[in-house]
């Protein structure tokens, strides 16, 4: 191994692990202001203002925006991005895929069942959900899948242009997603930006421990 890759591998762990610091403090933030009482009225207002602007026709597009975020398109894309990690032999990959889908489910009900904060009651709910509201776990297995795919994509595309292209799409769906479970109202904004932040930060971690095990191994 070249000095030169060495060094770019020493840059984009500390640039992951970085991330993953930053999205885990907003994640807690955001956690200690609710438990807080800070946010309420905020989330109340954002909430009833956005119901103020739903129409049939924005509320088709929202559903279906909302099921990108959900457990089975989820795992339909994650299991055909596997399928193609194997067949490219990206074991460690393979690997952190799993990692991220794993970790996203434990965060969520881990978190859900700490926090216990009721749905949200002030506008109709536009879809049939259960379960606790915060953080939202659309969001966070979302951030946490997607971005995932996006990373270990981004090993594989040589072209700066492309990768950014990857991430800058990912990023949108997941403002749509997030944005779609405040629309239908079964989620308050808090909800949605909390998931995003710690989905994202479990992504950016297992990115910094995959990049640090895989110079490991290529040194072995």
């Amino acid at each position: 191994m070249s000095h030169m890759t060495l060094a770019a591998r020493v840059r984009h762990i500390s640039w992951w692990l970085g991330g993953a610091a930053l999205g885990f403090l907003g994640f807690i933030r955001v956690t200690r202001e609710l438990i807080e009482g800070e946010v309420g009225a905020m989330d109340r207002a954002i909430l009833l203002a956005v119901d103020r602007t739903r129409t049939p026709g924005t509320t088709v597009m929202a559903v279906d925006v909302t099921a990108l975020g959900s457990i089975t398109l989820v795992a339909l894309f994650s299991a055909f991005t596997l399928l193609v990690l194997l067949v490219v032999r990206d074991r460690l990959g393979a690997l952190q895929l799993l990692a991220a889908s794993a970790g996203a489910g434990l965060l969520t009900i881990v978190t859900k069942d700490m926090i216990e904060r009721i749905r949200p009651a002030e506008a109709q709910q536009l879809i049939v959900v259960s379960g606790f509201s915060y953080p939202s776990g659309h969001s966070v297995a979302a951030s946490a899948l997607y971005l995932t795919i996006a990373i270990i994509a981004s090993r594989h595309i040589r072209h700066p242009g492309a990768r950014t292209a990857i991430f800058l799409a990912v990023s949108v769906l997941l403002i749509l997603v997030a944005a779609s479970r405040v629309y239908l109202g079964v989620h308050y904004a808090t909800d949605v930006v909390s998931g995003i932040s710690l989905g994202a930060a479990w992504a950016f971690l297992l990115a910094g421990f995959f990049t640090h095990f895989g110079r490991r191994a290529s040194q072995g």
